[in-house]
């Protein structure tokens, strides 16, 4: 297993994390990668990037939040919880995604990019990460 630690410098934040995991990866021999975030205010996802995709991760980012509004009356926050809306803006991500590998390179369709979700930064975050064979 290999981790690697994303610092992110916002609330909400999707960060670009598939060149760094691709690092990793080319050390380790498989066919199967899995990305577990151990977080419950954290995320993984897939999603597009790049070329003629630059602005996704911010209108995802933007919609996390009119989608769960920070100032409705949570339970949890009379439980002493400070981030409720965080737990609930990970919750339509994922803890984990699984890619499969070929030749030691995510094999990742044309525009897909892999994402670290942040929705109570700014901190820092581990992703887990295990190849299988």
């Amino acid at each position: 297993m290999a981790e690697l630690k994303v610092k992110t410098e916002r609330k909400t934040q999707l960060v670009d994390v598939t060149a760094d995991v691709e690092g990793l990866v080319v050390q380790l021999e498989g066919s199967l990668v899995t990305l577990f975030v151990p977080h419950t205010t954290a995320g993984v996802v897939l999603q597009a990037a790049g070329e003629g995709a630059s602005a996704v991760a911010g209108d995802l980012e933007t919609a996390f939040e009119a989608l769960v509004d920070e100032n409705r009356p949570w339970g949890h926050l009379h439980e002493g919880d400070r981030n409720p809306w965080s737990h609930v803006r990970a919750a339509l991500t994922a803890s984990s995604v699984s890619i499969p590998l070929t030749d030691g390179r995510l094999a990742l369709g044309g525009h897909q990019a892999v994402f670290l979700a942040e929705f109570d930064g700014p901190r820092v975050r581990t992703i887990r990460i295990t190849v299988t064979r």
